[in-house]
This record gives C-alpha cells, sequence and structure tokens, in this order.
C-alpha cells in the first residue's frame, strides 16, 4: 500500500470495525464470566482476539499484534480446558481489553502504540502459565462527565443578535428594557475537584498525512507525541467521535427514488410556470399547477423523513459498553451487579447516542454505587445477593423513554430534604413545603451528595445536575420515583431526532418567534376583565386553574407595546401558564440551526421562516429561570 488515501481507509476500516469488534468481545467476556463452560463464547472471544491481531499485523503494529497474541493463547488454553475462568483471569483479560482501546487511540493518531504495561504484561504470562495472578490494580471506572459552567451566561442582548442575523435593527434602544437574570448554578469547592470528576475531552479524529504514514508504516510510537509520555498506570481511555454513519442500503433506495419523483414533479413545475407566463390561465393550468404543489409538498416530506432515519441508529449499540462498566465497578466496591439490558434495538439519532453516553454513565454508576447494597445488607434484607439493574429503551409515540431502574435500597425523601438543607442549597421554608415527588428532584441540585465522604466513585456531589444538564441540551427530560427498601427508577425522555422540531410561530411587535409546539396546550382569548392581580402579578382563571399570565416582552427584555388579547396556555416541566404575545404566524416544522460560538441565555437555536424571515427558537425553560427543585 503505497497510496496514501488508500492506506488511510485501511487504517480507518480497521478501527472502526475492529472497535465494533472489541466491544462485542466485551460483551462476550461478560457473559463468559456467567457461562464459563460455554464452548460457543470461548470460540467467539479467541476469533475476535485472532481477527484484530490479523488487521494490526498488516499495519505493522508490533505491540497490538503481540498484546493480541498473549490474550488469544489464554483463549486457546480455555479451550483446551488446560484453564478454567474465574474472577481474577477475567479481570486480566478485560484489562487487556482496555490496553487494547489504548493502542487503537495511537494508532488512529498515526503513530505506532507503546508497548503493553510490564505488570499487564506479566499478569497476562503468569495467567498463560497456570501460575498464580499477581493481584492486579483494580480497574477504574470511567470519570464523571464535567460539571457546567457555573458561569451565568451573559444577559440577551436582543437589538445586538438581530443585527447580526438579520441586518435589520430590533427595537429602539429606549424601548429595550433590562432582562432579568437568571440565577446561576453553584460551582464545585474547588476547580481540582471538579477536574478529577471530568473526563478526557472527546478529541476530533485526526487527519493522518503522507509523511507520517510512509515513516516506516507509522513507525513513531505514541511515546513520540508530545503530552503522551505520562506513565501507563496514569493513562486514560480516549474516544473519538465518530464521524461515520452505516446506512442501510434499503433506506438510500428510497431516498434516491424519492429524489427522482422530485426531479419529475420539478420538471412538471418548470413547464407549468412556462404555460403561465405564456398565458395559459384556464382552470385545468391551475388545477395541474395546484396537484403539482400539493405532490412536491408530499414528496419533501417524505424525503425529509427518509433522510431522517439514515441518521437513526439502535441504541444498542451505546448500551453494549455498560455491562463492562457495571461489571468493573461492582468488582472495585465488593459487589454482586447484573446489569440486564432490553430494547437494544430501539433506534435514536445518532448525535443523541453520542450525548447520551456521559449521563448514562453517571446513572449505572449511581445504581451500583448509591443504589445497590453490599452484600450482607441485601442478605439481612431477605434479597438476592446479586442485585440487577435494568438498562431499558423503548419507544412511546415520537419519544424515546429509557429506564434505569435498580432493586436497591431506594431513597428516603425525607432523608434527601435533610441533606439538602444540611448543605444550604435550599432553605428550611422552601424544604417544608416540598411533596415527597419534589424531594427527590433534590437531588439534580448542583453540589448535592448524600455521601459524606468523598471517593474515587462519588462524593463531590457533581453528578446528577450535570446528568439533568446534559439531557435538558437534548430537549430532554429526567424523571425519578424511587420506594424505601424496593428500589429507584429514573427515566429518560427524548424525542426521536434533535435536527427537526415542531414548533409554534408567535408574533411580537413585527418580530416572530419559535416556541417548541410540545409545550404549547392551547390558544386563548385574553380578555382584560378576567385578570386577577395576586401580589401584584396577573394571573387568569382557566377552567377553574389560577396560572400566571407570562408576558413575552417581559421575558426578553422588550418594553411592552400594549395589552394583549392573545395567550399560550404551555406547560414546562411542572409549570403551567399563559404566555401572552402579539399574534400568531402558524405552525411548523422547522430545521434547527445551532448558535454554538454565540448563543444568548433564552434562545435555543435559530431558523428560517418559509418567507424567508430568520427565526430565534426560544428556551423557554432558560427564560423562565425554572428551579431545579421543580424540574
Amino acid at each position: 500500500m503505497n497510496d496514501f488515501a488508500g492506506m488511510e481507509e485501511l487504517l480507518q476500516d480497521f478501527l472502526q470495525e475492529s472497535s465494533e469488534m472489541l466491544s462485542d468481545v466485551d460483551s462476550k467476556l461478560l457473559s463468559l464470566e456467567q457461562s464459563p463452560n460455554d464452548s460457543g463464547l470461548l470460540n467467539d472471544i479467541f476469533r475476535g482476539f485472532h481477527t484484530i491481531k490479523g488487521g494490526a499485523g498488516f499495519l505493522n503494529a508490533t505491540e497490538l499484534v503481540t498484546l493480541c497474541h498473549l490474550t488469544e493463547n489464554i483463549f486457546d488454553r480455555l479451550r483446551n480446558g488446560q484453564l478454567h475462568v474465574d474472577a481474577e483471569i477475567m479481570d486480566s483479560i478485560l484489562a487487556a481489553t482496555s490496553e487494547i482501546r489504548h493502542m487503537f487511540s495511537a494508532l488512529n493518531q498515526g503513530v505506532q502504540p507503546n508497548p503493553a504495561p510490564a505488570e499487564l504484561t506479566a499478569t497476562l504470562q503468569a495467567v498463560l502459565e497456570g501460575q498464580p495472578v499477581p493481584q492486579a490494580k483494580t480497574l477504574a471506572p470511567p470519570s464523571a462527565p464535567e460539571a457546567p459552567s457555573a458561569l451565568a451566561a451573559p444577559k440577551p442582548d436582543w437589538n445586538a443578535l438581530f443585527q447580526a442575523l438579520t441586518g435589520t435593527p430590533g427595537p429602539p434602544p429606549s424601548s429595550v428594557a433590562s432582562t432579568p437574570t437568571v440565577s446561576a448554578a453553584p460551582v464545585p469547592a474547588t476547580a481540582s475537584e471538579a477536574a478529577q470528576d471530568a473526563p478526557t475531552p472527546h478529541p476530533a479524529p485526526v487527519e493522518i498525512d503522507e509523511a507520517r504514514l510512509k515513516a516506516s508504516a507509522f513507525g513513531r510510537r505514541a511515546s513520540d507525541i508530545p503530552g503522551n509520555n505520562a506513565p501507563s498506570g496514569g493513562r486514560r481511555e480516549e474516544s473519538v467521535k465518530e464521524n461515520t454513519i452505516r446506512v442501510d442500503t434499503d433506506r438510500l433506495d428510497q431516498v434516491l427514488n424519492l429524489s427522482g419523483e422530485i426531479g419529475l414533479t420539478k420538471n412538471r413545475l418548470t413547464q407549468l410556470r412556462t404555460d403561465i407566463l405564456l398565458g395559459a390561465a384556464d382552470t385545468n393550468t391551475l388545477r395541474a399547477l395546484d396537484e403539482a404543489v400539493n405532490q412536491l409538498d408530499m414528496l419533501v416530506v417524505s424525503l425529509q423523513n427518509s433522510v431522517m432515519k439514515t441518521r437513526m441508529q439502535p441504541i444498542g449499540r451505546l448500551f453494549k459498553k455498560f455491562p463492562r462498566l457495571a461489571r468493573d465497578l461492582a468488582r472495585q466496591l465488593g459487589k454482586e451487579v447484573e446489569l440486564v439490558l432490553s430494547g437494544e434495538e430501539t433506534e435514536i439519532d445518532k448525535t443523541m447516542i453520542e450525548d447520551l453516553n456521559d449521563p448514562l454513565v453517571h446513572l449505572i454508576r449511581n445504581a451500583v454505587d448509591h443504589g445497590v447494597e453490599d452484600p450482607p445488607q441485601r442478605s439481612a434484607a431477605g434479597k438476592p445477593v446479586r442485585s440487577t439493574v435494568q438498562l431499558q429503551a423503548r419507544q412511546i409515540g415520537d419519544h424515546i423513554n429509557i429506564t434505569i431502574a435498580d432493586d436497591g435500597k431506594g431513597m428516603s425523601p425525607e432523608v434527601i430534604r435533610s441533606k439538602a438543607i444540611e448543605k444550604g442549597l435550599i432553605s428550611p421554608e422552601v424544604a417544608s413545603s416540598l411533596d415527597d415527588s419534589q424531594c427527590l428532584e433534590l437531588i439534580f441540585l448542583p453540589g448535592f451528595s448524600t455521601k459524606d465522604q468523598i471517593s474515587s466513585v462519588s462524593g463531590r456531589g457533581v453528578g446528577m445536575d450535570v446528568v439533568k444538564t446534559n439531557i435538558k441540551k437534548l430537549n430532554g427530560t429526567v424523571s425519578i420515583h424511587s420506594e424505601p427498601g424496593k428500589g429507584t427508577e429514573l427515566t429518560i425522555s427524548l424525542p426521536l431526532t434533535l435536527a427537526i422540531l415542531p414548533v409554534l410561530l408567535v408574533r411580537l411587535g413585527g418580530q416572530s418567534f419559535a416556541v417548541p409546539l410540545s409545550m404549547v396546550r392551547e390558544i386563548i382569548s385574553i380578555q382584560q376583565e378576567n385578570l386577577q392581580h395576586v401580589g401584584g402579578k396577573a394571573n387568569i382563571v382557566l377552567r377553574g386553574e389560577v396560572l400566571p399570565l407570562v408576558s413575552l416582552a417581559h421575558m426578553i427584555g422588550w418594553e411592552e407595546s400594549g395589552a394583549s388579547e392573545v395567550g399560550v396556555l404551555m406547560h414546562v416541566e411542572n409549570h403551567s401558564f399563559i404566555l401572552s404575545v402579539d399574534g400568531f404566524d402558524g405552525h411548523d416544522d422547522v430545521v434547527i440551526k445551532s448558535m454554538d460560538t454565540f448563543r444568548p441565555k433564552g434562545v435555543a437555536g435559530v431558523t428560517m421562516s418559509s418567507d424567508g424571515e430568520i427565526v430565534l427558537i426560544l428556551d423557554i425553560k432558560e427564560l423562565l429561570g425554572i428551579a431545579p427543585t421543580n424540574g
């Protein structure tokens, strides 16, 4: 392979296929630990290591070949009955798969991986020779995701934003009022504590240049790269965000067929346009035009849906990583835990699969660490020594629900209430007004932890608030249900895709705004005589329920032009209120464009209306400043 493009393509194909194969090997290793005499599993795992070794040999990745060969020899003896699977041998083999992933990371940077740590090699050699396995270091579980920055986002400067996006000024400067501020989340105690709980950043895929490839077929080693010469014991596994996706050819065929039909309809519209320009305005021509436009509309919707389906991937690709996580953490804590997966075939947007990793890592770690009891405690409570944690996905309508449930000790609302008061997160007066469900929601407050001692696993209080924040970024919600002595269940609800969002277009002055249609319950007429003022704030009684009236102009800091006569009944998590606006511009399914470099608080993204107008998609929850205690 002297051609650069060919070698680069070979390397990337090897990394993608081998990474998937290694994940499959990890899953089968955990099954083998439960069924150590399953010859089928032994043969499958042996073939996995053998296949990875063959690809690595073609790329001259000598150290990877050596490690795979040593592990492969162990499985050869396991197949022949010369060795028998036990927890210590499994720890050693799983440590080898972790080291193989480190080597994949080095190859992805275009360099030869370093040799496996001497301690690991000695352990594997001892296993192979049937000698007592040296005491291996406990496998460290993945670190917790990084806590969100506690620095408050700048107040939205709506005039500057409109000028930047549309090239037109917003309301006159004199009409702009100060924007209500939203309280920022408290920061961890120290920066070092947050850093210890934060994960290794996900690096972008590294381009491999021709000079690097020609240097003895990846002749450099990982230690030659600045910053890569840390001791092996301190290495952390890096994951590279995938920029490719595997798509069923049937779905691509459907996209191709729809594209062809759209082309035919376009030709028909072009002909009709020519006829009309030449003076044809009879009934038949206009009817044909109407039919062609309707046909194009139907085809575009179908094409849009088909393209979205190409982004859908089975969530099992993510789920299969977690049995290993649960097993390693349980071993570290001296517990017996089985992670049961279901619904792996459920499909979800690929980008959400990647962003779900950190929240699910947190929840599974919490279930194993906080949720399930130690074996003696379970025995005393009359429970099986081996605890069960369930991870399930299922589609409900246009949403995906992911449930993490354990059969552990559950959570006491009173204990959570007391801990929140003790840590100064809420006042005793506020705490006394919360019901049991709201008390459980306190675990999502930044800084909340029920543990008095900080460990490598938990206790810093930067976990569940991160889960809440990350799920919110995916337009999702998290709910919790727990019974003391029986267990805890957390449910994440997510839209099927992030790319398309149904919205209601509301008007304020001459500007349109979009609010998520999922929050809208109905449109109502506001009669001034029906307003009631309590504590200086306007409320409306709707079907016996007193609902606050919230002005959109006030939320974004604009001066109100007068009394509004139309409103939107909205439900945001546990809050219902009437949003007063000047009018409506209909509803639509819009394509969201993110604002990564400049996103004022209260703006979720931007889109374009059917008439070409720039429309801001509002983040209503952020504008309201909903406290975590309420969702």
